[in-house]
């Protein structure tokens, strides 16, 4: 699949998981809007010295505030070394995810919609870092992944066929 195909699938998960959030009496902020005048770049929580890639929602509900991370994949993959079915994320992005949960005071959450399973799942990022699996070999591109089991995700809701409900 082309890159620009990839970034449609993206984004069409993206905007599934905000109206999911959204029916289930969310308010959604969709940074997932705000990528630079092409479009290209990943919006930015920016201080004096640093600046870390937010998640792809903001939202708040009831005086609570979550970051959501959403991910469309067909489906996990099976890692022969570690005989489990897992997810995964680049391991700069997961680095950044942690920052903008300490610096906001606002935890971050993972989401996938897998589409084979026609499921939306989700996890804690904090509870990814007691299992997680990193990879920072050159076969996945710059900068490493992090992979944690699919098991140790939750279910939120099933999707029908084209990520629709």
């Amino acid at each position: 699949m082309s890159f620009e195909a990839q970034l449609e699938v993206g984004k069409h998960g993206e905007r599934v998981v905000a109206r999911i959030l959204r029916e289930r009496g969310w308010y959604i902020v969709p940074s997932y809007d705000f990528t630079g005048t092409d479009g290209a770049k990943a919006p930015r929580m920016i201080g004096q010295r640093l600046g870390f890639v937010i998640p792809d929602l903001d939202i708040a509900r009831g005086g609570t505030r979550y970051w959501v991370e959403v991910k469309t994949k067909t489906a996990a993959d099976f890692t022969r070394i570690t005989q489990r079915f897992e997810h995964g994320m680049q391991l700069r992005h997961y680095t950044d995810y942690q920052r903008v949960q300490q610096e906001s005071a606002s935890p971050v959450w993972i989401f996938v919609l897998e589409l084979a399973a026609s499921e939306l799942l989700f996890i804690a990022l904090d509870k990814i870092e007691d299992m997680k699996r990193v990879y920072d070999g050159r076969k996945m591109g710059r900068g490493g992944m992090v992979y944690w089991p699919r098991a140790a995700m939750r279910v939120l809701c099933r999707i029908a066929q084209g990520g629709t409900r």
